[in-house]
């Protein structure tokens, strides 16, 4: 029987159209066919994997690098009424069996592996009990010394394409270059793929670059921290003492901020990201270490406090604000010493074909910084993208950046948070403020993130539209039929000011 693409998106995701490509992605995946998909940060890349195990009824093995990612993801899903689980060595083992036992007949729709545990012999084995779709290699671009995450483990999936020869395999990554994506498709020996490549541009994103000495970083910092107040950010320090210091200076000043990097114990960072992921810290301050895999969708800026090694990470890590199309702020504070202690890294290096690697690196990253060109059509040319346009005036460079980073003295007093809502009917901040209160508690009784109880953009349609009835409900953005069984009649009753029944 022919599946309904667009009911199940509708029903599952609650929305009622694709994004650009996604709709080609998923039936290239149903068609049996192997896939390399090159999409931005934000752009809806894991709706392309999932949707196509829900319509095939067989299961999708996810291979995330991820463990936090894994239990988000399939947390989310189970919510949405899509049965998904991971398996890694934070579960018990009963836990562990009762998975695997799910697994086995046919009962998940997504199953979530790292790759090193997905190399052990053992479990490819038992994978060959399970009715596997296909194979989704998320964060592809770690399989490549090209690319700038590189993981040895990533080396060895291509052990899939002999394993499980009649099985399609996705590859998606967010940031790769030409030479990266041929070199995924190599080493992941896909035949013939399907090759999607998203645009580059992100033109809800204001991209601005500033150098500054030790005092300007404090003050612009501090302006940043106060222009944003009351929403979510992400500041990235080059050092584990940097975050540490970052995260002292901020919290000295009022600004509620947690740290993060790979030093941490485990707990103690996962303690830290749920405390900025559901709003309790508004400020994540981390070293690279933080932010693979993190799908929060309301940061409205990522500041970065010195020059990144690369192009394709400062890409990567601008591009989680703003991942609920809104306009977002990324800015990059560098320092005339970020370009010594690059090179000085870089001249550690032993392997002599990493080290010229890491100097083109270098270069492109430099160029951007003390470039007077576009910095959007900067990032489109080196992903291989040709722009038709020639000024995006949304960067520093085409003349458009924060006003705080324009004046940031003037910036310093706190300001009442800016809104963007330019559309014609008015916002109810009454039933928002109700909504958002609603969804903090359920989000804490549940323990996961608000944002998969409800979007700030599909609260904020929600008391612009103000819907009477439980069909009006589905009419909105972002709410599915999952969500209006589970949660409808609350919400409605919210929006009417009352507190309802769940």
């Amino acid at each position: 029987m022919p599946v309904d693409l667009n009911e199940l998106l509708r029903r599952h995701w609650g929305y009622s159209e694709f994004r650009p490509k996604q709709e080609q992605i998923v039936r290239c995946i149903l068609s049996g066919r192997d896939a390399a998909v090159i999409m931005p940060t934000g752009g809806g890349k894991s709706l392309c994997y999932q949707l196509p195990a829900v319509a095939m009824n067989r299961t999708c093995v996810v291979v995330s690098p991820l463990i936090a990612l894994m239990h988000d993801q399939a947390a989310h899903l189970e919510r949405m009424g899509i049965p998904a689980a991971f398996l890694n060595s934070t579960l018990p083992y009963a836990e562990q069996r009762l998975v695997q036992w799910r697994a086995e007949r046919g009962q998940l729709r997504l199953l979530y592996l790292s790759p090193e545990r997905l190399m052990r012999e053992d479990m490819l084995e038992w994978l060959a009990k399970v009715p596997v779709g296909f194979f989704a290699i998320d964060e592809a671009h770690c399989i490549t010394e090209w690319g700038h995450e590189f993981r040895p483990e990533y080396r060895q999936l291509r052990v899939l394409r002999e394993k499980f020869p009649d099985r399609p395999i996705a590859a998606f990554t967010a940031s790769a270059t030409r030479q990266v994506r041929h070199d995924i498709v190599a080493q992941l020996g896909l035949r013939d793929p399907g090759k999607f490549v998203h645009s580059f541009h992100r033109p809800n994103l204001r991209y601005a670059v500033r150098e500054v000495d030790e005092e300007q970083r404090e003050l612009f910092l501090l302006a940043a921290c106060r222009n944003y107040e009351g929403q979510s950010m992400i500041v990235y320090a080059p050092t584990i003492q940097d975050v540490m210091d970052t995260a002292e200076l901020l919290n000295r000043r009022g600004i509620p901020a947690v740290p993060y990097h790979g030093k941490m114990e485990a707990e103690e960072r996962q303690a830290n990201q749920e405390a900025w992921m559901t709003g309790a810290r508004r400020v994540m301050v981390g070293t690279i270490a933080f932010g693979l895999g993190i799908n929060k969708p309301n940061v409205r800026a990522v500041v970065h406090l010195s020059l990144p090694k690369s192009l394709e990470q400062y890409y990567q890590e601008a591009g989680r604000a703003g991942r609920d199309g809104n306009p977002a702020d990324c800015v990059m504070l560098w320092r005339t010493k970020d370009i010594g202690l690059l090179a000085f890294f870089i001249d550690q290096l032993e392997d002599e074909a990493e080290r010229k690697r890491a100097w083109r690196r270098y270069h492109v990253i430099r160029g951007y910084a003390e470039s007077g060109a576009c910095r959007h059509k900067q990032i489109c040319l080196h992903f291989g993208e040709t722009p038709k346009w020639d000024r995006c005036e949304a960067c520093d460079v085409c003349g458009t950046e924060p006003e705080w980073l324009s004046d940031p003295i003037a910036s310093l007093p706190a300001r009442k948070r800016r809104r963007a809502m330019i559309e014609a009917q008015p916002l109810n901040e009454d039933a928002r403020d109700r909504l958002r209160s609603w969804r903090k508690s359920l989000a804490q009784e549940l323990k996961v993130p608000p944002y998969t109880i409800l979007h700030d953009a599909t609260i904020d349609e929600l008391c612009r539209t103000m819907p009477e009835d439980l069909d009006d409900l589905l009419e909105v953005k972002g709410i599915g039929k999952a969500k209006v069984k589970r949660h409808g009649g609350k919400i409605l009753a919210l929006l009417q000011g009352d507190d309802g029944q769940d």
